[in-house]
């Protein structure tokens, strides 16, 4: 009751505009309500610690209890856009229009979160943050083992926005094509039924093997004895969507050869014939062509392989990327905002 009793234009306004707001569904505005009283016992410990300034991580929970925070007690947040708000953009223009900034993991992301407000000038709000992995932690061994027949490896959740039923149906092209791999595929979700009926029908059982969950510290053993890694990433039915996969940036700092799609912001880390392949997403043909110019190239596997990891070190490593968070946050401290 502090907030009510003590600022209540600010409380009841916020309140109103998470459960009043044009267009959501019952679903959400009880979510936004949760949100709500989440955030008001967060402001009080905020309050109390006299920070001026919370930034939230993801566009969705988080930046709204930011704001509503923000609004209750009049200070300033900024929220980092990963993914998530490609199907679910909840409150999403206020908080683009509330924040003092806005930082994406890619520029796809930035452009994309313009186009929901063209007129109302936002771009200077906005800054790149990659995501990123250690180089020293994703180091690639000394000698790689060889592989007869060469190893593909993939790993993710099995969910459609990963496309792994592309990889698998690729497979079939590679199997059909007298092409000799193995590919394995780590990882559970809700496709591993749909990929088990699809490698059995294919007859593939020999060839291609789903490992179930890898945890990330055996990660590095697989990415060690692997030829190449496939992701053939692409737009789900909903609008679901990568950012920029991590997994990718872990296989090319190994000095993988990397196979993915260009969709969203793909293509900011594997340039196509420079340090990875590209090509259209949902198509198993053009993704078996490109697996099968790495199955038999080892020349080439090698060659995008040492860029890819040149690549990682000059714009994906995690410590620059803290770094410029860091001077980001500098620069509005440097304005007279503390923040925490």
């Amino acid at each position: 009751l502090y907030f009510l009793l003590t600022r209540p234009r600010r409380y009841l306004s916020t309140f109103f505009l998470l459960l009043t707001h044009p267009g959501e569904s019952l679903h959400n505005r009880l979510r936004t309500f949760m949100h709500f009283g989440g955030a008001v016992f967060l402001a009080m410990q905020i309050r109390r610690q006299n920070i001026r300034h919370i930034h939230a991580h993801f566009s969705v929970n988080a930046a709204t209890m930011a704001l509503v925070i923000a609004r209750l007690l009049g200070i300033s947040f900024s929220f980092t856009a990963h993914n998530n708000f490609f199907t679910d953009k909840i409150v999403l223009k206020e908080k683009l229009r509330a924040a003092k900034f806005i930082l994406a993991i890619s520029e796809y992301n930035r452009e994309y979160l313009l186009k929901l407000l063209p007129e109302e000038g936002l771009r200077d709000k906005f800054h790149i943050v990659h995501c990123g992995v250690s180089p020293a932690d994703f180091c690639p061994p000394a000698e790689k083992p060889v592989n007869n027949p060469p190893l593909i490896f993939s790993v993710s959740h099995l969910t459609e926005r990963k496309g792994f039923p592309v990889l698998v149906e690729a497979c079939r092209l590679l199997s059909e094509r007298g092409v000799p791999f193995a590919c394995l595929i780590g990882g559970d979700g809700a496709q591993r039924p749909l990929l088990e009926e699809m490698i059995a029908r294919y007859g593939l059982q020999e060839q291609v093997k789903l490992l179930g969950v890898i945890f990330q510290e055996d990660l590095r053993q697989y990415l060690c004895r692997a030829d190449i890694f496939a992701l053939p990433c692409q737009v789900a039915q909903n609008g679901d969507m990568d950012g920029i996969p991590v997994a990718l940036m872990e296989a090319m700092a190994m000095e993988l050869p990397v196979v993915s799609t260009r969709i969203s912001g793909i293509p900011e880390l594997v340039t196509d014939g420079h340090d990875g392949l590209l090509v259209e997403q949902k198509d198993p043909v053009a993704l078996a062509d490109a697996l099968q110019r790495l199955l038999t190239d080892p020349a080439l596997r090698h060659r995008l392989g040492k860029r890819a990891r040149q690549k990682i070190v000059q714009s994906f490593d995690v410590d620059k990327s803290a770094a410029r968070l860091a001077q980001i946050f500098h620069r509005y401290l440097n304005e007279g905002v503390r923040h925490g």
